[in-house]
């Protein structure tokens, strides 16, 4: 029989910052995970950006979760030896109608967006632009995480140090009772960190996901657009590390929930890049995965009202980048030290609807 404190249901970015947050604290911990190819972890974009662009708002948030994010992925880096951190990345967001430019003046004018926005251009900025765009907002400190990389290389260390186990959990090999047992591991508790799998979850199917469908193309772009930006309206474009190669997603669909790339999704996000971009897009791949959304769009985290030693850290939708770090820190710190969890993430937001299930 296997011995740890922690055992970990699935290794994407949810599960890679709370195993890095336990052993940091100097806590054991085993990882299972099914190692699928098309997790929303190895197919998300990874970006980060402190503004919501259709609120012209920080992100939720955003004050307490950059500096620990910047932090935490730093260290992963050092750790694993694996760049894939690229902070200080700017995003570009061109403005096509002058009563939006208005918006963004009066955004920045009031303070709300500082320190990541502190002026509008009001001109084309320079590029292969449509004629139409108007002008244009940088958004600074933001960036994005090769998640792909990160994940594979993690996974990787896992293996080398004998903690991670690759196969399908089955959860009706759960033994919950002073410990919990799962064939041959013994475990003090349960971590749930199994993204769009947490639908076949028994134990929190009284938590209300909402999952949704997001598309992912790989293209290459003319060597006029540079890659030093992430491009923003409503769409993202950034680049890759090999030239010209970009990626340009996402669509969000709440409806046929499968993890097959259609050619509708891929007409759908070019005809939306040339909205603002004068270029032409050769498709070279598209992949689909399902995002893990919650109905009221936060994360959910916590013990379960019954069962002391199951947790579930799940929920981060399309900004698990942004907020795994700073939540599987203090999920830690909930276990070990005593401290609460933010109440807007605590799944026991969700406790009626456990007493009703």
């Amino acid at each position: 029989m296997k011995q740890t404190e922690n055992l970990i249901i699935g290794l994407g970015i949810v599960g890679i910052n709370l195993c890095h947050q336990l052993e940091k604290a100097g806590k054991s911990f085993l990882v299972i995970d099914r190692c699928p190819e098309n997790s929303s972890s190895l197919i998300a974009g990874g970006i980060y950006n402190p503004v919501v662009l259709k609120r012209k708002v920080k992100s939720w948030k955003v004050d307490e979760l950059f500096p620990f994010l910047i932090e935490t992925y730093q260290e992963l880096e050092s750790q694993l030896g694996v760049d894939f951190l690229l902070h200080d990345f700017p995003i570009l967001k061109p403005i096509s109608s002058a009563n939006e430019l208005n918006e963004w003046q009066q955004a920045v004018d009031d303070g709300r967006l500082s320190p990541f926005v502190d002026s509008v251009e009001n001109q084309t900025p320079n590029g292969p632009f449509q004629n139409g765009v108007l002008g244009s907002v940088t958004i600074k400190d933001a960036g994005f995480v090769r998640i792909g990389k990160l994940v594979l290389a993690y996974r990787n260390y896992l293996k080398k140090s004998g903690l991670l186990i690759e196969e399908e959990f089955d959860y009706r090999e759960v033994r919950a009772e002073e410990k919990v047992s799962y064939k041959d591991v013994s475990a003090e508790r349960i971590f749930f960190c199994e993204g769009r799998f947490i639908s076949e979850n028994p134990f929190f199917n009284w938590i209300p996901f909402r999952p949704t469908k997001g598309q992912m193309l790989t293209v290459r772009v003319p060597e006029e657009l540079t890659p030093d930006r992430i491009y923003n309206q409503q769409f993202l474009l950034f680049p890759t590390e090999e030239k010209n190669i970009f990626r340009l997603g996402a669509t969000y669909e709440w409806n046929n929930l499968n993890e097959e790339p259609t050619q509708e999704s891929t007409d759908e996000l070019i005809e939306r890049a040339q909205r603002a971009l004068n270029i032409d897009f050769e498709v070279l791949d598209a992949q689909a995965a399902i995002r893990p959304n919650v109905a009221d769009r936060r994360p959910t985290i916590g013990c379960h009202p019954e069962m002391e030693n199951l947790f579930l850290f799940n929920g981060m939708g399309s900004k698990g980048v942004m907020l795994a770090p700073y939540f599987a820190k203090q999920l830690v710190e909930n276990i070990y030290n005593g401290t609460e969890i933010d109440s807007e993430v605590d799944l026991m937001r969700f406790k009626k609807r456990y007493a009703n299930s």
